[in-house]
């Protein structure tokens, strides 16, 4: 396999270091891109062959990295720009682009080194081990936790469920089931309902940002309808009032107007995951769901690239 058609751009604290290909650096060889390690949890059967499967995990993503300058007229320089950049302290994002396929991922450094040099005027290499917590890598287009309330337009897929309120206009009904603009997406619907789907490999959380544009709400609510799951928030909500729900495992959270708001969900809730293919999401409220704007926000994730 030729590495240097792929590309490698590593960022960490407002420094970049690129691999590959329109870069300085050779990538001589790297593992862990395809897949990280499983571990299954068995128990042993007693009066029959085998084991019982009890549950699956897959393992921290461990990723080994060598390179090598393409030339040795910059040594010194190139030499204290890496120990520069490979600082523990700080935690990275490694950006892989293969075969026209872009995948982001957080990761640690676990340790690096040069290799030796017989003599100033060889290759400068080295190779560094990183560990990504998080497996999975995750579509470009909407990665990091705060990426929708910071950019929203980038978010993707991002779609609108605005209320009834907003459909009255003289649009044709095609107008109405899909708007597009610059770099956003949007679904609209005539019945609280959006599909929103998942290409990944896995389950992923999901983003839900209710806003009470046109007067109060009272205890908004977000089901998906294939399972019955639900997140419901206990609040009586004033125009211009922002609650915000995520989902995602790692970081599960629910916020009013930035504050910590997660005591008052409903008990029953539940924080559900999107199931990889299409998912179907309702909003409603206790009183006038119609005031509601519901923005949903997701980053599909895969085993690999």
């Amino acid at each position: 396999m030729n590495h240097n058609t792929m590309k490698i751009t590593l960022t960490c604290n407002g420094r970049t270091l690129t691999l590959g290909r329109d870069s300085d650096l050779d990538i001589t060889a790297i593992t862990g891109l395809e897949s990280s390690d499983i571990t299954l949890n068995t128990t042993d059967n007693a009066l029959v062959d085998g084991a019982t499967v009890d549950g699956k995990k897959i393992a921290p993503r461990p990723v080994h990295i060598e390179a090598a300058f393409r030339d040795i007229a910059n040594n010194k320089e190139n030499r204290a720009a890496v120990i520069k950049f490979f600082n523990p302290k700080y935690t990275g994002l490694m950006l892989v682009e293969n075969m026209g396929t872009s995948r982001n991922i957080e990761y640690e450094l676990e340790g690096w080194t040069f290799e030796k040099q017989k003599n100033l005027d060889t290759r400068l290499k080295f190779q560094a081990d990183l560990i990504c917590p998080d497996p999975y890598m995750q579509n470009v287009d909407n990665f990091g936790k705060n990426m929708a309330a910071i950019t929203p337009l980038f978010a993707f897929p991002w779609f609108v469920l605005p209320s009834r309120a907003t459909n009255k206009g003289n649009y044709p009904a095609k107008a109405r089931g899909l708007m597009l603009g610059g770099m956003t997406m949007g679904y609209r619907t005539l019945h609280e309902q959006a599909v929103l789907p998942n290409d990944g490999d896995v389950p992923t959380g999901v983003i839900i940002k209710f806003t009470a544009t046109r007067g109060p709400v009272k205890n908004p609510k977000i089901t998906n309808t294939r399972t019955g799951e639900f997140m419901r928030v206990v609040v009586d909500m004033a125009q211009g009032d922002v609650l915000t729900i995520d989902t995602n495992e790692r970081h599960q959270t629910i916020e009013l107007n930035g504050a910590n708001y997660y005591q008052h969900v409903d008990r029953a809730s539940e924080p559900f995951k999107l199931a990889v293919g299409d998912n179907y999401l309702e909003y409603s409220a206790d009183e006038n769901y119609v005031n509601l704007d519901v923005n949903l926000y997701y980053t599909p994730k895969y085993l690999g690239v």
